[in-house]
This record gives structure tokens, C-alpha cells and sequence, in this order.
């Protein structure tokens, strides 16, 4: 019984865990997809920037 009731205080305990961080990762620059979003952006503006510039070798 005791084993059971420390599982379900961990289950309850990460579930709490879990929904705070979902809901301060933006708030604190984590966003997995932002991150993506950016870099993705960025190769891109790299990839159209080197093909425009004729003196690239």
C-alpha cells in the first residue's frame, strides 16, 4: 500500500511538473519551435544572400 501511494504522489507530482513547464517555456525563452522557427529563417536569409552575391566563389 505504501509503494502504491508513493507511486501515485511521483504520477501527480511530474503531471504538475509538466503542466507548469508548458506553461512558462515561452515565457522564459524555451520554446523548442521558436528556436527551430529562427534557425530555419536564418539558413534560409544565408542560402538567398549567397546566391545573389556574384563575387562569391
Amino acid at each position: 500500500m505504501q509503494f502504491f501511494l508513493k507511486a501515485v504522489i511521483t504520477g501527480f507530482a511530474l503531471s504538475l511538473g509538466g503542466a507548469l513547464y508548458k506553461r512558462v517555456e515561452k515565457q522564459l525563452g524555451l520554446d523548442p519551435e521558436k528556436e527551430t522557427k529562427e534557425r530555419e529563417r536564418e539558413e534560409a536569409l544565408r542560402r538567398g544572400d549567397a546566391a545573389s552575391d556574384p563575387d562569391l566563389h
